[in-house]
């Protein structure tokens, strides 16, 4: 009887996290003025409990995620935060850096019912594969940030850089797939490259 809850505890963190995760910081890159109360000098944190990676058709490695916090009190008040990468040919080997480009990084934030898209400029992407067909990646980029308008449209960008760290399962029911859908709606589709 013992074997069996110490079984159970040993392999519920490895059933637990079989949909992979996400860690993302944001930090403004605002230098023309700074709030002191509330203070904007700070990080903001988005989770994703959810995180897939695939190969395209064009042989290009993808990787996605998804996290979203519900509200006790209102749907309006949910969290969701998705994040899309599209890199080039994935690593044969241990592992592989890549280069962050225009069209690495989309994503879409939705919180107390405003919505943001981002995109990444620049920036630096290190990955290493593990059994099981786990990818493991540490990220930073210099990133545009628009919020929805009321009325419709976007705001002008606003600069931040992202960094985290993420670990992605295979994408065996396309979950990945649809997570990237949703980061390049309302235009904000990646150019090829």
């Amino acid at each position: 009887m013992i074997r069996f809850y110490l079984y159970i505890l040993l392999t519920l963190p490895i059933v637990a996290g079989c949909r992979g995760n996400v860690k993302c910081h944001f930090v403004t890159m605002n230098f023309r003025s700074i709030s002191v109360e509330p203070t904007d000098a700070r990080f903001v944190n988005f989770d994703c409990n959810e995180c897939y990676w695939w190969v395209d058709d064009a042989g290009k490695l993808n990787i996605s995620g998804l996290g979203v916090q519900r509200s006790l009190i209102s749907s309006d008040l949910d969290r969701e935060f998705y994040i899309s990468f599209v890199l080039s040919k994935p690593s044969n080997g241990v592992g592989k850096n890549y280069r962050i480009t225009q069209s690495t990084i989309r994503g879409y934030i939705k919180t107390a019912g405003n919505v943001y898209r981002f995109r990444s400029l620049y920036g630096l992407l290190g990955s290493e594969n593990h059994d099981g067909g786990i990818v493991r990646a540490a990220w930073r980029a210099h990133a545009r940030i628009y919020g929805a308008k009321l009325l419709g449209g976007w705001t002008q960008a606003s600069p931040y850089m992202i960094f985290g760290t993420l670990e992605a399962v295979p994408d065996k029911n396309n979950k990945g797939k649809s997570i990237r859908q949703k980061t390049e709606e309302d235009g904000y589709g990646r150019r090829s490259q």
